[in-house]
């Protein structure tokens, strides 16, 4: 992996009709994201003119949009530092080597991560620790953790954060992350009373992040500022409009829950 990969992928939301849900809907669109090292971001920086850390560009990352930094007038904490806090909470027996984050970056200033994965490796290479970064679009945010254990590296998580209006703060995730050399594929199921209610999924291609593949990437999925943020409204308005239960927004939770691996949760 570069200092910096670009992602561009398909996503794909399908909600899927219930007691609770009565409803399906499907949403596919093009993504947009990077795949960045935490500990290496100077380096990234310098991997495009087109491409910056913690300051405008046309392609950008900031620290500020992620972890403790989000909503924080505290000075600055480096997010390699942060994934390494909590690490040393949940896997103090393991070591972090390194660590990653998957992400949509900002466009012009402008950007939105509903959900962002940071990923810390041993010295060895292997996953031991992952931090699901779920936003919504009322300005909250909130952070499922969780580590791999042996072969299984899918989490299960009680929904904490409202996140859609349309769903209530009920039920449980099911988180799957799989990334590789060339492919990122992240899954995420979502179930109410044991029935699935939404399946959002990511399956991407990842290359080096140059000034070519950023401007090549951004005409091949049609991003530009606020693309995400529009997209979100207008398929709310199509929910609404076949007359979807609404569920009111309660305060969101003020520390990341745990997440158990599928083998623990058994």
């Amino acid at each position: 992996m570069s200092a910096c990969d670009i992602v561009v992928s398909n996503i794909v939301h399908t909600r899927h009709s219930g007691p609770h849900h009565p409803a399906s809907h499907v949403l596919k669109r093009s993504g947009l994201s990077i795949c960045i090292d935490l500990d290496r971001m100077e380096q990234a920086a310098r991997q495009s003119l087109l491409f910056s850390v913690d300051r405008f560009n046309l392609l950008a990352f900031h620290q500020r949009d992620h972890g403790p930094n989000f909503k924080s007038k505290a000075p600055l904490v480096p997010l390699g530092h942060y994934v390494r806090q909590i690490a040393a909470e949940i896997v103090p027996e393991q070591t972090v080597g390194s660590a990653y984050l998957i992400t949509f970056p900002r466009i012009l200033g402008a950007g939105f991560n509903p959900l962002s994965v940071f990923v810390a490796c041993n010295t060895t290479g292997a996953d031991v620790l992952y931090i699901y970064e779920v936003r919504n679009t009322f300005g909250d945010m909130h952070a499922y953790v969780g580590a791999p254990s042996g072969k299984s590296v899918t989490l299960i998580a009680d929904k904490i954060l409202h996140v859609s209006p349309f769903f209530p703060v009920d039920g449980l995730y099911r988180l799957r992350l799989r990334v590789d050399d060339r492919f990122i594929k992240l899954a995420m199921r979502y179930f109410i009373s044991g029935r699935p209610a939404l399946t959002a999924t990511l399956r991407g291609t990842r290359e080096r992040l140059t000034d070519w593949k950023i401007a090549a990437s951004l005409v091949q999925t049609y991003q530009f500022p606020f693309r995400p943020i529009i997209s979100i409204h207008i398929e709310a308005l199509k929910l609404w409009l076949k007359k979807l239960p609404f569920y009111k927004r309660p305060d969101p939770p003020k520390h990341w829950s745990r997440a158990k691996n599928f083998d623990e949760a058994k």
